[in-house]
């Protein structure tokens, strides 16, 4: 019944028309309700029982009418505050959300004293993809690469998108070694996993991926980690592209690399 209440009142995404429907329907209801209890009851207004059943009635009906709305409104806010932590082309989680957790796990490693690691990926000459098949086919790139990330990663590792074609993934109580070789996984499976394209087309597309830990260097503030495995992974850009460079703790690198 609560399923029933939820589908009537749940109002995201429609037309004036259904929610007037909807105000209509749940006008009638009502009195609608009430001639058929006293129809089925056989009450009148004379029978001491009217007022009992009437009062019943509306008490009732109000409950169960504002329990209908208040789960609605719950489901609805929930709904919205997880849209607004995710990407909406890829369904990734988005920088936002990356830096709520990343404060997290950075308290959590300062209690604990366990590694943590992140992965900053971008796609390979992205924007030539973008020039020649058009920007259609380049969300279906996104989406597919976006995919593979998370299929990929282990259930407790955040993926999300922080940029046009740039990726991060956060990995709780993770390795260095450990790290490199998730996305050394990623980086493979990209390069062999065909792009399949609405007319039957397939594209292949590549993937640089820079990696920092806390088990290399001790950063104050994720900001720190973030900025060391950015710079590991312009540095694969600069080296030839299609590799996983492992972060240093004084990385000399200052300027970025085309994409």
């Amino acid at each position: 019944m609560l399923r029933i209440i939820q589908n009537i009142f749940y109002l995201n995404e429609q037309s004036r028309f259904q929610r007037a429907a909807q105000a209509f329907l749940l006008g009638i209801c009502a009195p609608l309700g009430w001639l058929g209890i006293t129809h089925v009851l056989q009450l009148k207004v004379v029978d001491p029982l009217y007022e009992v059943a009437l009062y019943s009635y509306i008490t009732v009906g109000s409950i169960f009418v504002m329990v209908g709305f208040a789960l609605c409104i719950s489901k609805s806010e929930e709904h919205f505050a997880r849209m607004s932590l995710l990407d909406p082309l890829t369904s990734l989680y988005n920088s936002r959300y990356l830096l709520t957790r990343a404060d997290q796990e950075f308290a959590h490693l300062e209690r604990t004293g366990q590694n943590m690691a992140l992965l900053m990926a971008d796609i390979d000459h992205f924007k030539y993809v973008n020039d020649k098949y058009g920007h259609s086919v380049g969300d279906i790139v996104l989406q597919q690469i976006a995919h593979i990330m998370q299929t990929t990663a282990r259930k407790t590792d955040i993926v999300a998108r922080v940029g046009g074609e740039e990726f991060a993934l956060l990995l709780p109580d993770s390795t260095t070694d450990g790290a490199m070789r998730l996305a050394e996984r990623i980086r493979d499976r990209i390069e062999h996993t065909p792009i399949v394209l609405p007319d039957g087309r397939t594209l292949n597309v590549k993937i640089s991926l820079g990696v920092s830990s806390t088990e290399e260097f001790s950063p104050q503030i994720f900001n720190e980690l973030y900025e060391s495995a950015d710079n590991a992974l312009y540095r694969a850009k600069r080296d030839g592209r299609n590799r996983v460079v492992k972060a240093v703790e004084t990385d000399p690198l200052t300027s970025e690399v085309a994409c």
